[in-house]
């Protein structure tokens, strides 16, 4: 049978280079990858273009109609090629849309999405902080903002996501009125492993989808040692779709912690969660700018992976209740998920984490062994309602 997938996004996520290293991985998987601007540098090669990284962008806004042109012949060549190939999964990767200036360059339209018929969607993102230092260490890029950092703001950062995700979901949305089904649309983080991604292109049959909630903000120590061993464990039988694979949550724990101890501060340092030593100082009002969308931004994505997820495991590990992971366990409940809940404490945690937490098929119990909970996960996931 075979199986198109789209992978898309935001520019500068690190989408190819996460999926080509990814793919370095892969064993015995029949698929193929279609990088839809090398298609598109060919076909501008034949017309007597030359279409680089570099000029692509000033290309596109300057002759929209020979741009769209080209790109639609490069998704008309594509289909060509999934139809005559044997593979298994094909795997095409573009980006969404991106502005620039007073223009603004499409991925891919809706007409190009009627062609190719993708059976699922994947936006592959990357954290704002990465986005930006990909940026700065760009020198293509870096020269587009006057090789000045200060230029670079999170906001438009968060708004080249927003623009991406929504352009995707209003197609996808237009694309069911014409008859064509995509099975979900998932927002995926590259700091997920390489291992996650292949399950969840190659072997999610096999491995169905779940989601991992567990207490965030404060609890950084913990999610690096503590959560990390049970996301291993769970990832042995499950593709394990995680919300810290994307840490922009980070920066906005940090504002808030440094305007609460010092409300006049100018300047926020925020140090990379990732290697805990790269640090930056950014200007508050831009945080604050990008706050609210990235916020809402935070919630959305999470909201996306519960409800592509058959069930959501609960790693509970903190005492105070967090007020995330029990809007994630209604979510779930909402979307008619499984739910397993890892609380190991005596006391009682609130009848609403209690509630939640005993919609597992057919035991109505909390787990205050994790092993025992992922056990009892493996045994019942053939009774998950999802399908």
């Amino acid at each position: 049978m075979r199986e198109v997938i789209l992978l898309t996004g935001p520019p500068l996520n690190g989408r190819d280079e996460y999926i080509e290293e990814a793919l370095k991985f892969s064993e015995k998987e029949s698929y193929a990858y279609y990088h839809v601007f090398d298609y598109i540098k060919c076909i501008g090669k034949e017309r007597g273009y030359k279409i680089t990284r570099k000029n692509v962008l000033d290309f596109a806004i300057n002759h929209p109609n020979l741009m769209n042109d080209i790109r639609d012949e490069a998704f008309e060549r594509i289909r060509k090629d999934i139809d005559e190939s044997d593979k298994e999964f094909h795997l095409v990767s573009t980006p969404s849309l991106f502005r620039w200036g007073s223009g603004s360059v499409l991925g891919f339209t809706l007409s190009n999405l009627k062609l190719l018929k993708p059976d699922r969607v994947i936006i592959v993102l990357d954290d704002i902080l990465s986005v930006r230092r990909r940026i700065i260490n760009d020198e293509e890029w870096f020269e587009r903002f006057g090789k000045r950092r200060e230029n670079i703001k999170l906001t438009t950062l968060v708004m080249w996501r927003e623009d991406a995700i929504n352009h995707v979901k209003t197609l996808i949305h237009e694309l069911k009125k014409e008859g064509v089904e995509v099975r979900y649309i998932l927002q995926f983080g590259i700091r997920h492993p390489y291992k996650t991604f292949l399950d969840l292109i190659f072997h999610e049959k096999e491995k169905p989808l779940i989601y991992l909630s567990y207490p965030m903000t404060g609890h950084e120590k913990e999610y690096y040692h503590r959560v990390r061993e049970f996301y291993k464990k769970l990832s042995k039988h499950f593709t394990v779709l995680d919300p810290g694979a994307l840490d922009d949550w980070w920066i906005v724990n940090e504002y808030d912690t440094q305007v609460e101890k010092d409300p006049s501060v100018k300047k926020i340092k925020i140090t990379h969660i990732i290697d805990g030593e790269e640090s930056e100082e950014l200007d508050r009002e831009d945080i604050e700018q990008a706050t609210d969308i990235l916020r809402r931004q935070l919630v959305d994505r999470d909201f996306n992976l519960v409800d592509v997820s058959k069930a959501i495991a609960v790693y509970h590990y903190s005492k105070e209740i967090s007020a995330g992971v029990i809007s994630e366990m209604a979510e779930a409940y909402r979307t008619l998920g499984a739910i397993y809940l890892y609380y190991p404490f005596k006391r009682r945690p609130s009848p609403f984490m209690e509630f939640y937490g005993m919609q597992n098929p057919s035991r109505r119990t909390m787990f205050k062994d994790e092993d025992e909970m992922i056990k009892t996960m493996v045994e019942e996931k053939e009774y998950w309602t999802k399908a």
